[in-house]
């Protein structure tokens, strides 16, 4: 008896499990929806900020010189490149057009080098054809018969004249050795020839002096008449003179050069190239203008007739003293341009104060910065523009900086839990009539928490947030 009893209740228990487990499956899995509406999708992240301290530049003129006008006044406000003052070039236009008439003048001067150095050649070439008709002229003379006095006489007169065109000869080299030798002086000091080129010239002017009083005694000796005694020895003596008046004169041509001079010349001329663009870029820069937008704070120009360059012109307060600074990490920095909108946050105990700006500037480089937690990151500066100068942008204030990277109208979004992928295809579960519809969908921009959908959903639509709720699938039964 008790062993049936024993049965039957583990009989009423085993049929109340299997009741309950058919109640179970036949009630609908629980799950949470969101409903399809277009709205405004956006995707944003936010950085601390700070308003910059104010900035002030002074502007200094980079020459000197008369005021001649003063075109600001303190307090103005300049935009870059505006005109503050101009100061008297004058001066430095005269000194540019001096070196350019010197330019001139040497230019002239290599002109000229060319046509003496070829007229002096002619001028020696013809010297030494003279010579060498005295030496044939000697050669006759000697053969004459000196055996009467009239014929010794002649020969005599003969020699005076020979003697005198070796003289003449020898007062011409002597010039000549002295030209060299002043040509030869100013190459020296202007670093272009050697200490030893210049002793060479000075050698070559005491050789040629040399010669001209030797044959000045020659002449001397010949008109006294002591030389009518051996004329052997005088004809030879003739024909050495004017063999090394000749020999001289090849040397000369050999050596003969107007090179060096042209390319001293010439570096003159280049240095005053220089010159005169250094001129020209201060000259240039008589008019001084302002390098940035702002206010004039201070105009030091306005207190005197001269300006130094050792004082600045002008001090302006620029345009940028209230930009935002605020860095922005590496991974996010390219989805930012100059003139981006973004949200100015100051945070405040009686509620959060909200204005508008734009990216001023981005920086075309990152610093290496030390995060809060103590990690080290790499960030880029970038500065905004407040479109409302208000009193909450103070000096140093801190500030949240919402950057906004994508921002759409109509435009319907699901949280990433609600994705799943099934054979390559992004799939939602769409509830219809109490029942999970796997549903493919296509994507489009990722937000931080959901996901923008580009088609495969229309308003209205029930779409279950969790695709990966426990017990879930493609035709279940569910209630949310």
């Amino acid at each position: 008896m008790k062993k049936k009893i024993k049965y039957a209740i583990l009989g009423i228990i085993a049929l109340a499990i299997i009741g309950i487990i058919i109640v179970n499956a036949m009630q609908p899995l629980a799950v949470d929806t969101i409903v399809m509406q277009p709205s405004r999708t956006e995707a944003y992240f936010t950085e601390l900020g700070h308003v910059r301290e104010d900035r002030h530049v002074n502007v200094f003129a980079l020459s000197g010189g008369e005021i001649l006008s003063v075109n600001v006044a303190e307090g103005q406000f300049v935009n870059e490149g505006d005109v503050l003052a101009v100061v008297d070039a004058s001066d430095i236009l005269h000194e540019i057009e001096q070196i350019r008439i010197n330019n001139l003048a040497l230019q002239a001067q290599i002109d000229n080098l060319s046509a003496e150095e070829s007229q002096a050649r002619a001028g020696q070439t013809a010297n030494r054809n003279v010579l060498r008709s005295e030496l044939r002229a000697i050669d006759a003379q000697e053969q004459m018969s000196l055996e009467s006095d009239s014929d010794r006489r002649r020969a005599q007169e003969e020699n005076v004249r020979l003697q005198n065109i070796v003289i003449e000869q020898s007062r011409t080299n002597v010039q000549n050795a002295q030209t060299d030798l002043e040509r030869a002086g100013t190459l020296f000091e202007a670093g272009i020839i050697t200490r030893i080129e210049l002793e060479a010239a000075e050698q070559a002017l005491e050789n040629h002096q040399t010669s001209l009083a030797t044959n000045e005694q020659s002449l001397e000796i010949i008109n006294s008449g002591a030389g009518t005694v051996n004329q052997s020895e005088h004809f030879a003596a003739l024909r050495r003179s004017i063999s090394a008046q000749i020999s001289g004169i090849d040397n000369t041509l050999a050596q003969m050069s107007t090179e060096p001079m042209q390319r001293h010349f010439n570096a003159l001329i280049e240095s005053n190239y220089l010159a005169i663009a250094n001129l020209e870029r201060l000259a240039g820069n008589s008019t001084i203008t302002s390098p940035v937008s702002g206010t004039v704070v201070t105009l030091h120009a306005d207190s005197s007739n001269i300006l130094n360059p050792a004082m600045p012109v002008a001090e302006i307060r620029t345009t940028e003293d209230n930009l935002i600074e605020v860095f922005v990490s590496t991974t996010n920095i390219n989805d930012l341009s100059v003139g981006d909108v973004v949200e100015l946050i100051f945070i405040r105990q009686s509620g959060d104060v909200l204005y508008s700006g734009t990216i001023y500037s981005i920086d075309d480089r990152a610093e290496a910065m030390v995060s809060i937690l103590g990690v080290e990151e790499r960030r880029v500066k970038v500065l905004i523009a407040p479109d409302n100068l208000s009193s909450s942008f103070r000096s140093g204030f801190d500030l949240d900086v919402r950057f906004i990277t994508y921002a759409a109208e109509d435009q319907m979004a699901v949280p990433r839990t609600a994705i799943f992928e099934e054979a390559g295809q992004d799939m939602v579960y769409v509830v219809e009539n109490g029942t999970a519809v796997a549903t493919p969908i296509n994507l489009g921009a990722r937000l931080r928490t959901e996901i923008v959908v580009e088609s495969g959903l229309s308003a209205g639509d029930v779409v279950i947030r969790n695709a990966r709720q426990a017990g879930l699938s493609d035709g279940a039964r569910v209630a949310g």
